[in-house]
This record gives structure tokens, C-alpha cells and sequence, in this order.
């Protein structure tokens, strides 16, 4: 026996645009779905964000070179630094894309010598065992 207009289940649904109210449903669903990942992305992001800039001044005790890319700066490696006043030495790693600067020119890690005065911006991120340079800044005179 066939049902009647009355006797379906989804009766109230099928009446006057029902199509439209379920349509309407799953994409509300489905934008609360993607309001849901983007806040949990952003306190994500907010809580691994801790690393702070650290400046560190002296001259350069030792370089070493771990790996070089084909293009010019894609060079990793790092740097044993004479930090200023004998307040000790630091190993600062350098990333491909680090800036290094003598006066207003970038050079390469291989570029630099041992002895050069250089003004380092470093950042120290929660996976890193040493300091990475952000920018190295060495003098003219060097």
C-alpha cells in the first residue's frame, strides 16, 4: 500500500521547500566544522609561538659548513662565536636564507672568515639544540 502525503516520515521536510532546510542544515554544519579547525589552528599556532629575538655580539672563533645547495645562500652550517668582554662563547646554526650582511651587501656563510666582528639577531625555536641566526651583520673592515 503506497503512503500518503501525510503518512511519510519526513512530511514536515517535504512541504513547503524542505530540499532547501536540509541544504541549508549541512552547510551550516559544515561551516561550523571549519570555524571549529581554523580556532584550534590558531591556539595552536599562539601556543608554540614562545621563542624569543636574543642579540649576541663578538667575533667568530670558528665557522663550519654542513651542506650547500647549488644557488648562492643556500648554505648551511654554523658559527662558534667569542661573545664580547669574554662573557663566553655560543654555536649559532645557519639556516639556507639567513641574511648576511657586510655594510650594505648580503654574503654567504663561506664568505665570512674566522675573526670577523658580526652583530647577530638570533631565535632559539622549541625543536632547535642551538640558537639560529636571523641576521648576521659583519663590518666593512673585516
Amino acid at each position: 500500500m503506497p503512503l500518503r502525503r501525510k503518512d511519510r516520515i519526513d512530511r514536515n521536510l517535504s512541504e513547503g521547500g524542505g530540499h532547501m532546510k536540509r541544504v541549508r542544515i549541512a552547510g551550516m554544519c559544515l561551516l561550523y566544522i571549519a570555524f571549529s579547525w581554523a580556532l584550534v589552528s590558531l591556539a595552536m599556532a599562539a601556543a608554540g609561538s614562545k621563542a624569543t629575538v636574543q642579540p649576541y655580539e663578538g667575533q667568530i672563533k670558528s665557522i663550519k659548513i654542513d651542506k650547500c645547495g647549488l644557488q648562492p645562500g643556500s648554505c648551511e652550517g654554523s658559527v662558534i662565536l667569542a661573545k664580547a668582554a669574554g662573557a663566553g662563547e655560543v654555536t649559532l646554526a645557519i639556516k639556507p636564507g639567513t641574511w648576511l650582511k657586510r655594510g650594505d651587501q648580503l654574503v654567504t656563510i663561506d664568505e665570512l672568515g674566522v675573526g670577523n666582528y658580526v652583530k647577530v639577531q638570533t631565535v632559539q625555536l622549541s625543536d632547535d639544540k642551538v640558537p639560529r641566526a636571523l641576521l648576521l651583520e659583519t663590518g666593512l673592515g673585516d
